[in-house]
């Protein structure tokens, strides 16, 4: 059965909150993670392929923070006993709340940090460092 909308609605930045390690993360400006998974041609006699073979999952993604939210993560992890955030496996979980949407959240389990760049360029009124990381799995919800 088709849904009849009147004025059909998106998401929108404001809709969304960013957890990690169950803390929302204020100082966010973007965050985008994918699901990959290995894939090749099976070739045998021939010249055409005889078949996709599937390998290992590997999901990933990276979320841009404003300076402040770095720094906020790395003092709460030392807090925690770790050296900075690059030490700490945690989960993201990623939620869209609207009024005229199903409720969704993506959880990014285990995501675990590898690099915190930093830099700003002339004219920039703001830091911004874009992190990117590996997680376990990342599960969808409708609530």
């Amino acid at each position: 059965m088709a849904r009849i909308t009147i004025n059909l609605q998106e998401h929108a930045w404001g809709d969304i909150v960013i957890w990690i390690g169950g803390t929302p993360v204020y100082g966010a400006r973007g965050i985008s993670y994918n699901k990959n998974k290995e894939k090749t041609h099976l070739h045998a006699a021939g010249r055409d392929p005889r078949g996709i073979q599937h390998g290992k999952r590997a999901p990933s993604g990276d979320i841009t923070l404003l300076q402040s939210a770095v720094a906020d993560m790395n003092r709460a992890a030392r807090a925690l006993g770790y050296r900075n955030f690059l030490d700490v496996d945690t989960d993201i979980v990623v939620t869209y709340l609207s009024e005229y949407l199903v409720v969704t959240a993506d959880k990014v389990v285990g995501a675990s940090f590898s690099e915190i760049p930093k830099g700003i360029k002339e004219g920039y009124p703001y830091i911004e460092i874009t992190k990117p990381f590996i997680c376990l799995a990342i599960a969808e919800e409708s609530i």
